[in-house]
């Protein structure tokens, strides 16, 4: 078994040396379709040059996804690929036959005002890292030319807002095409993007035994017990929910009970698409439509950090030497657990450490739908976003700013905690992909010339 080395290397360090990326380490191709799980690539008018910048998300309506804060902060002009198990690169949208037709432009972003990409601070830009974002048109759940111009049709998965889904010992699963296991280095100009979906099974461990991994960390471990899932090791359970063999973890939960966190963790009045405890028969009919079910450039390095550097402990092996979690470019991918047959998701991948072997390790982390549950159900179950209303008492979101954006503020639930949706604008884009339309016309007519 490998053994760290116990010196430390600073994080800030890291960011110099690395690129932006964020594939599930050491996982396996899926063996069944996850039409919920789907991936946002950079337009190419995006501020941000990047190669191969890939981050992973969760269709949770049919117009919203959620994902990382860090991503939507990072890029601002993004398209969402969905009911697709291949990744394509950014250079290829148009010359692949799904992502030319079925990409779709992110209209909205939707993250805390207050979030921060700040390199240099772990606790910054981890601290409530994740997002929502709207596409530009409502995917159609019955749209049977996904099948044979992609992979298969989309559907949503619930949201869930119940702590008992992440209590430690709980088994999940976690998606992405992102690395293996290794952390690109700095002159490395291969994609190591995986072109399948690839899942890891993942065991939930206690939060205390975690915090002992990012103590080093300023303000990590309050990080950790407010907003964040913990996992280490391998999980009990494949893809299909079939059983592996066993894993040990301790109880846990939500962490500490301040008022705020309390808050988080009783959240039981406000759910989205009904994951309740309600029966899944009721649940089934509360959701949409009824379904459960690139080219280097000299300008890649980027000073985005969801990696930190660990030399302290040994790594966490599971069945057949592999080691399960995350690892660069699954930033934003979904991690799911089940209630009975059926998927939920409980969390969004986030955090991991690379190893001075360029290895990622874990503990990993992901941000908590539970415990962020107020601001996941404030977008997705009212229609303030799209109507003016005037706020009730009690009311969790705010009305709509007539500008440019939309501040939804959740007094009730934390103090000080305010949201910002930002409209992107699109229209360069738009103009973008018809000209390219019109040079492709332009090419066909003159490749006829010349036959003739």
């Amino acid at each position: 078994m490998l053994t760290i080395k116990s010196n430390l290397v600073f994080l800030f360090v890291l960011f110099l040396e690395t690129f932006c990326q964020r594939r599930i380490q050491e996982g396996k191709e899926v063996t069944k379709d996850k039409p919920y799980v789907v991936y946002l690539v950079k337009a190419p008018i995006a501020s941000a040059h990047y190669d191969f910048w890939l981050c992973g998300g969760a269709l949770v309506t049919s117009e919203y996804v959620v994902t990382s804060a860090a991503c939507i902060k990072d890029v601002d002009y993004l398209y969402v690929i969905a009911g697709y198990n291949k990744y394509v690169t950014d250079a290829e949208l148009e010359t692949d036959q799904c992502t030319s037709k079925m990409k779709k432009k992110v209209i909205y972003t939707c993250y805390p005002e207050g979030y921060e990409i700040r390199y240099e601070r772990l606790d910054k830009w981890a601290l409530i890292d994740i997002g929502v974002v709207k596409v530009e048109s409502p995917y159609d759940f019955t749209d049977e030319s996904y099948k044979t111009t992609c992979s298969y049709i989309p559907a949503v998965i619930p949201v869930s807002y119940e702590a008992k889904y992440q209590e430690a010992g709980t088994d999940a699963i976690v998606f992405g095409w992102g690395h293996l296991f290794k952390w690109r280095k700095r002159n490395d100009a291969r994609n190591h993007n995986q072109e399948k979906l690839n899942y890891a099974p993942v065991m939930i461990i206690d939060k205390e035994e975690c915090k002992k991994h990012y103590i080093d960390y300023e303000n990590m471990t309050e990080v950790i017990d407010k907003y964040m899932i913990c996992t280490y090791g391998q999980g009990n359970i494949d893809d299909r929910g079939d059983p592996l063999e066993p894993a040990k973890a301790e109880h846990d939960g939500c962490g500490p009970k301040d008022i705020n966190i309390e808050r988080c963790i009783n959240y039981e009045n406000r759910r989205h698409i009904g994951v309740t405890n309600l029966s899944l028969n009721e649940t089934e009919t509360k959701m949409e439509n009824g379904n459960i079910s690139n080219q280097v450039n000299n300008s890649n390095e980027h000073p985005f950090i969801n990696e930190t550097v660990i030399r302290k402990r040994p790594l966490v092996y599971g069945v057949n030497g592999r080691r399960h979690g995350i690892c660069q470019n699954d930033h934003g991918g979904p991690l799911v657990s089940w209630v009975g047959t059926h998927e939920i998701l409980i969390g969004i991948a986030s955090v991991f450490k690379v190893s001075e072997d360029s290895e990622c390790v874990g503990p990993f982390l992901y941000t908590s739908t539970q415990c962020n549950g107020a601001f996941l159900d404030c977008i997705l179950t009212t229609d303030k976003l799209v109507t003016p209303q005037k706020k009730d008492k009690g009311e969790l979101c705010a009305e709509r700013d007539q500008k440019t954006k939309v501040i939804l503020q959740l007094k009730d639930i934390f103090p000080g905690y305010i949201i910002q949706l930002e409209p992107l604008k699109m229209r360069k884009l738009e103009e973008m992909e018809m000209n390219q339309h019109l040079s492709q016309q332009k090419r066909a007519r003159n490749m006829k010339r010349h036959l003739k």
